[in-house]
């Protein structure tokens, strides 16, 4: 005679457990994906371009900028320095921008836009004021160390320029 045998009773017993089994992988997985969702959105350095839909349609425009400053032979240099001890102001961004010959442009219209890569939202926009000889300057807030973004706009007698720098802010010593 030949016996037969019991299915084994239990947790795993065929067929009756495995729908929950998936239910509950399933519901796993949805909670770490909406968990991931919910911490990505809740974070303040998310990064979106301002007017970036009129920068694309006016691209070519731009470009045309870009290249102007080097079509008149302009020689812009951008230089961020401490400010004077004695001064709240923090740092200062000094630009100089010359001819082809060496002769200051004076009585342009400097717009400086900056930006460090880390904290995209915070933009620094301001306008420069003219020195003389060729140097506009004005206290600037960057604080933070690290490589910025420096995005200029020129206006002078008609022309309109756009010029991209990269400086290096470095932590200020505790002299």
């Amino acid at each position: 005679m030949s016996e037969q045998r019991e299915p084994t009773k239990g947790f795993f017993q065929i067929g009756k457990h495995w729908p929950w089994i998936i239910v509950g992988m399933l519901v796993v997985h949805a909670s770490i994906m909406l968990g991931t969702i919910a911490y990505v959105s809740a974070k303040n350095d998310l990064y979106v371009e301002p007017d970036y839909y009129a920068k694309a349609v006016d691209w070519d425009n731009q470009r045309a900028m870009r290249e102007m400053a080097e079509n008149m032979g302009w020689v812009i240099e951008v230089l961020v320095q401490d400010s004077q001890p004695d001064s709240d102001a923090g740092r200062t961004i000094q630009v100089s921008i010359h001819d082809r010959d060496g002769q200051p442009i004076d009585g342009a219209l400097v717009e400086v836009e900056s930006v460090h890569p880390a904290h995209a939202n915070d933009r620094i926009n301001l306008v420069l004021l003219g020195v003389g000889d060729g140097q506009y300057r004005k206290p600037i807030g960057m604080d933070v160390p690290g490589f910025w973004q420096v995005n200029l706009a020129i206006r002078y007698q008609g022309i309109q320029a756009m010029i991209q720098r990269e400086i290096e802010i470095r932590e200020r010593s505790s002299e």
